[in-house]
């Protein structure tokens, strides 16, 4: 902690303003601390931590464990189930009384299974091939629906929709191929089975319990005694049995937070009707009419409540099918002239755009159809009612807990029979929003009230703002950050995503070590990268993309210079993306097939543009997947519609679709995520899905770190309304340029570096709602501003002139800290099973995979047939013992490294500590000494900085094979020359450094 004069007055004599900057992320948190009253950075720097991700996918390790998980459950039910089927079997006399599994192992002469299923529909068989069918069929019962809905209710990219979608055409071609079963079918198929990936020979549990009760009947009929009709219903209660639900749907719901309003309760699901006519009433609130004179007003309450009663309509209603209310519908029921206009919202989104969208509604309409008219009516006269079913729904993912909630609603038994129709799992009906019932109830209340209009009017009415001003008044506010997990349970907040919660605890730790060293700040700036919202699914490393983007920049500089003769660093970036994808597209415009030159590309701004395939405004996604090259005339004649909505509209100049889609498909350097934005066909009614990835998401996560940090940290009472601020990437990327604090080639951000988070810091922190606002501005025009405009634009934008010098005077001191983990978990062994040949005379394991030569491993398991070997997985820690006895009285070190598959010894006490010797293998190692074990070993986690005499290193791994430690330089993360284990002694100490969050730990180094 700083002196209190050092903490309250800078180098020029006044009273201190403090900003803080952070630049959170899902593997790092850059910081900067600046008082703009004095010009100084006081703090600067980056921490480094381990996301939970698999570095190759990108996927989080909490879903790869949840698939695993789930995959070693399915194989557990699936033996269970044929265990409970081996023994119905052994009771009826079919098999003898000693048979194991290999019983129904086809021998030589023995048809396979599946002809033994259409060949007992045709004769009598024997008791074993009788067996064979009933536990064949046993293995593998088809695809049970748990309420997904039907094709069209599923993501069709998902895994149940490929199921669903493969159910559907195999149902088709079943009905054409004349077949009595789904086993007489599939026998005709070249094969019979799904391959890895693939969804082809997708059959439904019911077709197969319809096959097994036609083999009964079947073999009844050929005067068999071992198909009888309690065998039949004995073998069907193993067929279908299922694990019950309501302990799982009740710990679900147990995850459910709390109202934003009223703490102490539950919040209710999206799909009610209450939650949704809110939600409806808002949107509608929001509807802003303006006339040609510039004047504005809202919808009346007269108006809003005619197409409330449209998008809640029990049936569907003739010309609207869907009851859809779009802009195009209001301004045809209002007879608003051409001139007039909405608000946001351009003439060309006005016929497609929905101004709301009852999800669960729809889907009550759309399931239950005629049938349904009169339930729905019941409900709009009865909300709770409405509600309580609906809540049923969204609670349960089985039928049998559906069931039984409806049973404890007054419904009658046809309705039940409705509801259950539902697809009770499928997105529409499913999560919860932020309000409770008893809090939706008082702002519909507050909406039928003809002069309240929006949401905030409906608050203020109710007295349900105030609550929410003062939620989080039980909150004590303190100079340190409480527990992000804490502040969720307090505030009725729900967050399970293991990437989020570490990302924010690592944040939480920067903030509370500047607070400790100079008090809680005037502002903090935060600037939330969408990685940090959304940290799944991306295909590859952040790292090695970046890599790979660095060299393809520079071979397209290069090739610009060649061309043009200009100078390599100062051709611009717009220019290396537009040719880029001028490559990518075969040197032609994507939509049209027209030859794009290659010297007018370089030398003709005006030429061409870079679109967005599906329009930004409607879709928010700017991503590189999104953007082609186009002619300049191709980009104003497709407007704001998708490729698709402009080829199909007959409009003289408009491309030929099929020609477009055929161009599309043959151009293989397209990705294929880009191939289907090109070739999208229904955006209209995905462009919410798009939005909400693409632009709530970030600003959800802002809203969600800015409101932790200011519930909980007591700020200065300066009069600021509020002091933290999130800040926009595209503004403080404008600034780091414009400053001149990118310190890569071509003036690009090094991001190899890892001090470039420490330098965003800076910049975010010198970032105010003023810059900001310029910068959004700028970016209005930046088709048409170049660099340089840009540059001078923001010229004289710093908080003081030296500013920029001293961001890179304070670059060169910074070092990144690194968070080390010293508990957790992690694989035992690596998924690949290797055949095992035998030992060499150095005690390693000769292994060697498919088709391979065998090669020696140190460290490996072998199975106890001695025909299989695994390596051992991930490391723990190296663990070094001090024998000051050894080498005559000089001292050793021995090393001894832990792995994840030590710790079940460990624990029990049957781990042998043992001296690593290079290429000999883990076994023959030699014990370490007693006088060595008498003290306590110096513990080594990965990540951790280790110093011998003066030289600094981070400890990076162990290489079994050489016996000897891993150690990088702490900067730029290379191996660097560092004294082995074997030459360390008692002179020679090694020591771990134990990093601070702000890395003042590096000033003694």
């Amino acid at each position: 902690m700083q002196p209190e004069s050092v903490r309250l007055f800078g180098k020029l004599g006044v009273r201190r303003y403090l900003v803080l900057g952070l630049d959170p992320g899902v593997a790092s948190c850059g910081f900067s601390l600046i008082d703009l009253h004095n010009h100084e950075i006081l703090e600067m720097g980056s921490r480094l931590f381990d996301s939970p991700v698999v570095p190759k996918t990108q996927q989080s390790k909490a879903a790869v464990r949840r698939g695993f998980r789930s995959t070693r459950r399915n194989l557990d039910r699936t033996q269970n189930r044929l265990k409970h089927c081996l023994r119905l079997l052994k009771e009826q006399g079919l098999v003898p009384v000693d048979a194991t599994p290999e019983f129904f192992h086809t021998a030589k002469g023995d048809q396979p299974p599946i002809r033994l299923r259409v060949a007992g529909l045709d004769r009598l068989l024997t008791d074993r091939e009788w067996a064979i069918v009933l536990y064949s069929l046993c293995k593998r019962r088809g695809y049970i629906p748990h309420g997904e809905g039907g094709e069209g209710d599923v993501d069709s990219a998902s895994e149940d929709g490929k199921v669903l979608k493969a159910i559907s055409q195999n149902k088709k071609l079943l009905a054409e191929s004349g077949a009595r079963t789904v086993g007489e079918w599939l026998a005709t198929q070249p094969r019979s089975r799904n391959r890895s990936g693939e969804y082809d020979k997708c059959v439904t549990h019911a077709q197969l319990t319809d096959e097994v009760r036609a083999l009964f009947s079947a073999q009844r009929s050929f005067g068999s005694t071992s198909a009888t009709e309690d065998l039949e219903d004995a073998y069907l209660e193993v067929f279908d049995w299922e694990k019950p639900r309501d302990a799982f749907d009740r710990r679900s719901y147990e995850l459910v937070g709390n109202c934003v309003y009223f703490p102490g309760e539950k919040r209710a699901a999206r799909c009610t009707l209450t939650s949704e006519l809110v939600s409806a009433y808002g949107a509608l609130g929001n509807v802003t009419i303006q006339f040609p004179d510039g004047t504005t007003r809202p919808l009346t309450a007269e108006e809003r409540d005619t197409f409330i009663d449209t998008l809640f309509s029990p049936s569907a209603l003739k010309g609207n099918k869907e009851c859809k209310v779009k802009f195009s519908d209001i301004r045809r029921r209002l007879d608003l002239d051409a001139r007039t206009s909405f608000k946001g919202i351009s003439s060309d989104d006005e016929k497609n755009r929905e101004v709301y969208r009852p999800q669960g509604w729809r889907t009550l309409r759309k399931t239950l159809g005629s049938e349904g008219t009169a339930l729905l009516t019941r409900f709009l006269a009865d909300r709770d009612l409405a509600d309580a079913t609906m809540e049923a729904v969204a609670y349960s993912s089985s039928l049998p807990v559906l069931s039984s909630r409806l049973e404890e609603l007054e419904l009658t038994d046809d309705e039940v029979a409705l509801v259950e129709r539902l697809p009770y799992s499928s997105r529409a009906l499913n999560g919860y929003g932020s309000r409770s019932k008893k809090a939706l109830d008082l702002l519909l209340g507050a909406f039928e009230e003809p002069e309240v209009l929006t949401l905030t009017d409906a608050e203020t009415a109710t007295g349900l703002d105030e609550l929410r001003k003062h939620g989080s008044a039980g909150i004590e506010r303190s100079t340190k950050l409480m527990p992000y997990a804490a502040w969720i349970a307090l505030t009725g907040r729900t967050n399970n995503n293991p990437v989020v919660l570490r990302a924010m605890a690592q944040m939480r730790k920067v903030v509370n070590a500047v607070c400790g060293e100079w008090g809680v700040p005037n502002e903090i700036h935060v600037e939330l990268a969408r990685k940090l919202a959304l940290p799944k699914k991306a295909k590859d490393s952040i790292a090695r993309a970046n890599r790979q983007n660095e060299k393809d920049n520079e071979r397209i500089r290069k090739q610009i210079s060649e061309l043009t003769g200009r100078d390599h660093d100062r051709i611009k970036n717009s220019l290396v993306a537009k040719w880029r994808l001028w490559e990518e597209q075969g040197n032609c415009d994507i939509y049209t097939g027209e030859r794009i030159d290659a010297l007018r590309l370089v030398n003709d701004d005006t030429y061409t543009q870079v679109d967005h395939i599906l329009p930004f405004s409607r879709t928010g996604d700017n991503s590189r997947h999104n953007k082609v090259l186009v002619l300049a005339h191709s980009n104003q004649l497709k407007r704001e519609r998708s490729p698709f909505e402009w080829m199909t509209s007959e409009e003289a100049g408009a491309p030929d679709w099929n020609s477009f889609v055929a161009s599309v498909q043959e151009n293989r350097r397209i990705s294929s995520r880009k191939r289907g934005f090109l070739l999208e066909r229904d955006l209209m009614s995905k462009e919410g899905d798009f939005q909400s990835r693409n632009l709530t998401d970030t600003a959800y996560m802002a809203r969600e770190v800015c409101t932790y940090l200011s519930d909980c940290l007591a700020f200065p009472n300066d009069g600021r309304k509020a002091h933290v601020v999130p800040t926009k990437g595209a503004a403080s990327a404008w600034l780091r340029r414009s400053w001149g604090l990118n310190f890569g080639m071509a003036g690009e951000k090094d991001r190899s570096d890892d001090r470039h988070h420490a330098t965003d810091a800076c910049v975010i922190a010198a970032c105010s709602p003023s810059l900001v606002i310029q910068t959004a501005k700028l970016s209005e025009h930046h088709y048409t501003l170049n660099e340089q405009g840009r540059d001078e634009a923001l010229l004289g934008s710093m908080p003081w002139p030296s500013f920029a010098d001293d961001v890179r005077q304070m670059r060169e001191k910074v070092i990144p800290t690194r968070f080390v983990p010293r508990v957790g978990s992690g694989e035992l062994f690596e998924q690949t099973i290797y055949s095992y040949v035998g030992t060499d005379d150095k005690g390693r394991a000769l292994i060697c995979a498919k088709g391979g030569n065998p090669k020696p491993a140190s460290n490996a398991v072998i199975s106890d047939d001695e025909k299989s070997a695994i390596k051992v997985g991930g490391m723990i820690c190296l663990r070094l013992w001090h024998d000051v006895d050894a080498r005559k009285g000089r001292g050793q070190w021995y090393a001894d490294p832990i792995y994840y598959a030590d710790l079940p010894a460990l624990r029990n006490g049957t781990y042998v500590p043992r001296i690593a010797k290079q290429k000999f293998g883990r076994k023959v190692w030699q014990a370490i000494p007693e006088a060595a074990l008498s003290q306590k070993p110096l513990l080594i986690y990965l990540g951790d900085v280790i110093t011998v005499n003066s030289i600094a290193g981070r400890f990076v791994g162990y290489d079994i094979g050489k016996a000897d430690w891993k150690v990088a330089d702490p900067l730029s993360g290379e191996k660097i020359s560092f004294p082995t284990v074997g030459m360390l002694d008692s002179l020679t100490v090694p020591r771990v450094v134990r990093e601070d969050c702000l890395g003042h730990c590096w000033r003694n180094i």
